[in-house]
This record gives C-alpha cells, structure tokens and sequence, in this order.
C-alpha cells in the first residue's frame, strides 16, 4: 500500500461566496485568500461526527439503527504575522464565507478542473487567543459553524 505523506499537499482558501459549492470554479478559487501559509501544522481541525437514528423495536432484543445527521466541528489555529496580521483581519467575528480544502495534492499546485476539494459555507466565531508558552508563536484559534449544507466530495470546475 502506497501512503502519501501530507506535508505540503494542503491548500485552504477562504472565499466570499462560491455559486455552486458541488463545482467552485477556478476562477472563484483564485479570487479567494490562501490561508495554509498561516495556519499551524496542525491547525486545520475539521472534526465530523454522525449521529444515530434508533430503528430498533419493541420485540427485539438488539438495538438497531442508520446513519443520522451528520455535523463538523471546524477551527483553524493561526499563526499572527506581522505587520498585516492578514488572517486576524480577514476572520472577525460573525464573518460569513466559504473554507475549501484540497488535500494530497501539492500546495504550489494550481487550482484545476477535476481536483476533488471540501467545500464548507461558514461563519467565523470570535477568535480565542493561545496562551503565550516558552519556545511558542503569537497564535490564535477560530471557530467556524456551518451555515448550508457543506460539500466535502466537490470538484473543481
């Protein structure tokens, strides 16, 4: 089994808008900000979770069930730079937008047709500061909450 290392074959963008978040189109993409080089190595923490619906029955003695609702649990943990503090700024509180990330493929690589992506409609919560540690960085954490239904299998257009 070939495993593919991770290390630079991360990209996250953050846009306003995406018109059909099954299909974000190159041109949107490109528009957006690129955030993986202020993001934390392991700042990108997109958490799913899938509830459980009972189908189980009285006369039965196993309880049974399907796959229910499914939800994420999105933070970003940034590194501040100076002096455009560029992330801190462009993530307030209550700013509504679009995280798409593209996993296995290198982060120099260009936005392209046919390259599978998540693609999730946001709003940012307030950013949470990192207490300061020996040896750290000036770093900081924002939550994100979905407002639409995400599209975590998208294709570039």
């Amino acid at each position: 089994m070939a495993v593919v290392p991770i290390d630079g074959k991360v990209r996250v963008t953050w846009c306003n808008a995406i018109a059909n978040i099954a299909a974000p189109t190159t041109t949107e993409l490109n528009a957006g900000t690129a955030l993986e080089g202020f993001i934390t190595p392991d700042g990108l923490n997109i958490g799913a979770s899938t509830g459980t619906v009972d189908t189980s029955n009285l006369g039965s003695t196993f309880t049974t069930g399907r796959a229910g609702r499914r939800s994420f649990d999105i933070s970003l943990k940034f590194h501040h730079d100076s002096p455009t503090d560029t992330p801190f700024n462009l993530l307030p509180y209550r700013t509504s937008g679009v995280l798409i990330v593209r996993r296995g493929i290198d982060k120099t690589t260009a936005w392209t047709a046919v390259q599978r992506s998540e693609v999730y409609p946001v709003e940012t919560q307030e950013p949470s500061e990192e207490p300061p540690a020996p040896d750290g960085s000036w770093d900081f954490t924002v939550g994100l909450v979905l407002t639409a239904d995400p599209n975590t299998r998208a294709v570039v257009a």
